[in-house]
Protein backbone atom coordinates (compact mmCIF):
# COMPACT_ATOMS: atom_id res chain seq x y z
CA UNK A 1 0.00 0.00 0.00
CA UNK A 2 1.57 3.06 -0.83
CA UNK A 3 -0.09 6.68 0.53
CA UNK A 4 0.87 9.64 -1.37
CA UNK A 5 4.45 9.59 -2.57
CA UNK A 6 5.29 6.54 0.35
CA UNK A 7 6.32 3.36 -0.62
CA UNK A 8 6.87 0.68 1.24
CA UNK A 9 10.01 -1.09 1.25
CA UNK A 10 10.14 -4.32 -1.18
CA UNK A 11 9.42 -7.47 0.36
CA UNK A 12 9.55 -9.02 -3.13
CA UNK A 13 12.63 -8.82 -4.02
CA UNK A 14 14.32 -9.09 -0.39
CA UNK A 15 12.18 -12.90 0.33
CA UNK A 16 13.38 -14.07 -3.37
CA UNK A 17 17.02 -13.65 -3.15
CA UNK A 18 17.27 -14.31 0.75
CA UNK A 19 15.63 -17.35 -0.06
CA UNK A 20 18.24 -17.96 -2.81
CA UNK A 21 20.89 -17.07 -0.26
CA UNK A 22 19.18 -19.23 2.30
CA UNK A 23 18.43 -22.69 0.08
CA UNK A 24 20.70 -22.69 -2.05
CA UNK A 25 24.50 -20.93 -1.22
CA UNK A 26 24.36 -22.08 2.07
CA UNK A 27 23.50 -18.37 4.35
CA UNK A 28 21.71 -19.49 7.68
CA UNK A 29 18.15 -18.28 8.27
CA UNK A 30 19.49 -15.41 10.35
CA UNK A 31 21.99 -14.51 8.05
CA UNK A 32 18.96 -14.54 5.31
CA UNK A 33 16.60 -12.21 7.31
CA UNK A 34 20.06 -9.69 7.88
CA UNK A 35 20.23 -9.42 4.34
CA UNK A 36 16.83 -9.02 3.45
CA UNK A 37 16.24 -5.75 5.40
CA UNK A 38 18.84 -3.74 3.35
CA UNK A 39 17.69 -6.01 0.20
CA UNK A 40 14.24 -4.55 1.23
CA UNK A 41 15.23 -0.79 1.31
CA UNK A 42 17.45 -1.45 -2.46
CA UNK A 43 14.24 -3.19 -3.71
CA UNK A 44 12.44 0.15 -2.55
CA UNK A 45 14.57 1.83 -5.01
CA UNK A 46 14.14 0.23 -8.15
CA UNK A 47 10.94 -0.02 -7.45
CA UNK A 48 10.68 4.02 -7.71
CA UNK A 49 12.26 3.83 -10.65
CA UNK A 50 10.77 1.18 -12.18
CA UNK A 51 7.27 3.18 -11.48
CA UNK A 52 8.88 6.29 -12.32
CA UNK A 53 9.59 4.68 -16.18
CA UNK A 54 6.14 3.60 -16.08
CA UNK A 55 4.13 7.02 -15.78
CA UNK A 56 5.53 7.52 -19.40
CA UNK A 57 4.23 3.92 -20.53
CA UNK A 58 0.84 5.10 -19.01
CA UNK A 59 0.78 8.42 -21.36
CA UNK A 60 1.60 6.27 -24.10
CA UNK A 61 -1.64 4.31 -22.92
CA UNK A 62 -3.56 7.28 -22.94
CA UNK A 63 -2.69 7.91 -26.21
CA UNK A 64 -3.39 4.44 -27.82
CA UNK A 65 -6.67 4.85 -26.39
CA UNK A 66 -7.98 8.26 -27.52
CA UNK A 67 -6.94 6.52 -30.84
CA UNK A 68 -9.22 3.89 -29.93
CA UNK A 69 -6.38 1.17 -29.91
CA UNK A 70 -6.95 -1.78 -27.80
CA UNK A 71 -3.61 -3.06 -28.90
CA UNK A 72 -1.86 -0.41 -27.79
CA UNK A 73 -3.20 -0.56 -24.38
CA UNK A 74 -2.41 -3.88 -23.88
CA UNK A 75 1.19 -3.22 -24.97
CA UNK A 76 1.70 -0.32 -22.67
CA UNK A 77 0.30 -2.62 -19.71
CA UNK A 78 2.05 -5.73 -20.95
CA UNK A 79 5.67 -3.77 -20.82
CA UNK A 80 4.91 -2.19 -17.75
CA UNK A 81 4.31 -5.55 -16.01
CA UNK A 82 7.38 -6.60 -17.59
CA UNK A 83 9.42 -3.99 -16.26
CA UNK A 84 7.69 -5.08 -12.89
CA UNK A 85 9.18 -8.78 -13.61
CA UNK A 86 12.80 -7.66 -14.57
CA UNK A 87 12.85 -5.61 -11.30
CA UNK A 88 12.69 -8.84 -9.43
CA UNK A 89 14.49 -11.30 -11.69
CA UNK A 90 17.51 -9.49 -12.82
CA UNK A 91 18.83 -9.46 -9.13
CA UNK A 92 17.97 -13.03 -8.78
CA UNK A 93 19.93 -14.29 -11.85
CA UNK A 94 22.52 -12.20 -10.81
CA UNK A 95 22.69 -13.88 -7.46
CA UNK A 96 21.89 -17.52 -9.12
CA UNK A 97 25.04 -16.70 -11.52
CA UNK A 98 27.54 -15.33 -8.68
CA UNK A 99 29.70 -18.24 -6.89
CA UNK A 100 28.90 -19.65 -3.17
CA UNK A 101 32.26 -17.94 -2.16
CA UNK A 102 31.34 -14.82 -2.98
CA UNK A 103 28.19 -14.74 -1.38
CA UNK A 104 29.62 -16.47 1.55
CA UNK A 105 31.81 -13.21 1.29
CA UNK A 106 30.02 -10.85 1.46
CA UNK A 107 27.87 -12.49 4.37
CA UNK A 108 31.12 -12.83 6.34
CA UNK A 109 31.77 -9.39 5.66
CA UNK A 110 28.86 -7.42 7.90
CA UNK A 111 29.69 -6.99 10.99
CA UNK A 112 27.94 -9.41 13.96
CA UNK A 113 26.34 -6.34 15.71
CA UNK A 114 24.75 -5.16 12.32
CA UNK A 115 23.13 -9.10 11.65
CA UNK A 116 22.48 -10.01 15.37
CA UNK A 117 20.40 -6.49 15.26
CA UNK A 118 18.54 -7.10 11.91
CA UNK A 119 18.04 -10.58 13.23
CA UNK A 120 16.04 -9.39 16.50
CA UNK A 121 14.34 -6.62 14.42
CA UNK A 122 13.07 -9.47 12.09
CA UNK A 123 12.08 -11.01 15.13
CA UNK A 124 9.94 -8.21 16.22
CA UNK A 125 8.60 -7.89 13.41
CA UNK A 126 6.64 -11.07 13.04
CA UNK A 127 5.23 -10.32 16.66
CA UNK A 128 4.27 -6.98 15.89
CA UNK A 129 2.36 -8.57 13.10
CA UNK A 130 0.38 -11.29 15.66
CA UNK A 131 -0.35 -8.19 17.91
CA UNK A 132 -1.62 -6.39 15.05
CA UNK A 133 -3.69 -9.15 14.02
CA UNK A 134 -4.65 -10.08 17.48
CA UNK A 135 -6.08 -6.52 17.87
CA UNK A 136 -7.95 -6.37 14.82
CA UNK A 137 -9.88 -9.44 15.70
CA UNK A 138 -10.06 -9.36 19.69
CA UNK A 139 -13.69 -9.59 21.53
CA UNK A 140 -14.73 -10.40 24.85
CA UNK A 141 -16.51 -13.19 22.61
CA UNK A 142 -12.87 -14.21 20.66
CA UNK A 143 -10.56 -13.87 23.45
CA UNK A 144 -11.46 -17.87 24.97
CA UNK A 145 -10.76 -19.09 21.24
CA UNK A 146 -7.31 -17.32 21.58
CA UNK A 147 -6.51 -18.91 24.54
CA UNK A 148 -7.57 -22.08 23.83
CA UNK A 149 -5.48 -21.56 20.49
CA UNK A 150 -2.55 -20.66 22.56
CA UNK A 151 -2.69 -23.44 25.10
CA UNK A 152 -3.41 -26.25 22.27
CA UNK A 153 0.00 -25.05 20.55
CA UNK A 154 1.77 -24.88 23.65
CA UNK A 155 1.18 -28.41 25.21
CA UNK A 156 0.51 -30.23 21.90
CA UNK A 157 2.58 -31.26 18.34
CA UNK A 158 -0.31 -29.91 15.86
CA UNK A 159 0.40 -28.63 12.79
CA UNK A 160 -1.56 -25.98 11.32
CA UNK A 161 -3.98 -27.58 9.46
CA UNK A 162 -5.40 -29.07 12.58
CA UNK A 163 -5.24 -25.99 14.42
CA UNK A 164 -7.11 -24.58 12.22
CA UNK A 165 -9.67 -27.59 12.12
CA UNK A 166 -9.97 -27.33 15.03
CA UNK A 167 -10.27 -23.62 15.92
CA UNK A 168 -13.36 -23.99 12.62
CA UNK A 169 -14.57 -26.37 14.71
CA UNK A 170 -15.21 -24.73 17.61
CA UNK A 171 -16.48 -21.73 15.80
CA UNK A 172 -19.00 -23.60 14.46
CA UNK A 173 -20.23 -25.41 17.67
CA UNK A 174 -20.02 -21.82 19.20
CA UNK A 175 -22.42 -20.22 16.09
CA UNK A 176 -24.83 -23.18 16.93
CA UNK A 177 -25.04 -23.27 20.53
CA UNK A 178 -24.87 -19.53 21.75
CA UNK A 179 -27.97 -17.76 22.13
CA UNK A 180 -26.64 -14.79 20.48
CA UNK A 181 -27.24 -16.37 16.88
CA UNK A 182 -30.20 -18.15 17.57
CA UNK A 183 -32.60 -16.37 18.97
CA UNK A 184 -31.97 -17.97 22.77
CA UNK A 185 -33.34 -21.35 21.17
CA UNK A 186 -30.57 -23.19 22.42
CA UNK A 187 -30.43 -25.10 18.74
CA UNK A 188 -29.63 -23.72 15.29
CA UNK A 189 -32.71 -24.97 14.00
CA UNK A 190 -35.27 -22.66 15.48
CA UNK A 191 -33.23 -19.14 14.44
CA UNK A 192 -31.01 -20.48 11.72
CA UNK A 193 -32.43 -17.79 9.27
CA UNK A 194 -31.18 -14.81 11.35
CA UNK A 195 -27.55 -16.16 11.73
CA UNK A 196 -26.51 -14.11 8.99
CA UNK A 197 -28.09 -11.23 9.70
CA UNK A 198 -26.30 -11.46 12.96
CA UNK A 199 -23.03 -11.99 11.93
CA UNK A 200 -23.46 -8.83 9.86
CA UNK A 201 -24.21 -6.70 12.36
CA UNK A 202 -21.30 -7.90 14.42
CA UNK A 203 -18.99 -7.63 11.77
CA UNK A 204 -20.29 -3.87 11.66
CA UNK A 205 -19.41 -3.24 15.13
CA UNK A 206 -15.87 -4.22 14.54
Amino acid sequence: MNIGAAQAPDAALAGVIAGILVLTKGASVSEGIAIAVPLAIAGQVLTIFVRTMTVGLAHYADGQAEKGSIAGVESANLMALGLQGLRVMIPAIATLALPATAIQGALNAIPDWITGGLAVGGGMIVAVGYAMVINMMATKTTWPFFFIGFALAAVTELNLVAMGIIGLSLALIYIELSPQFNGGSGSGSGGSGSVDAQLDAILEDY
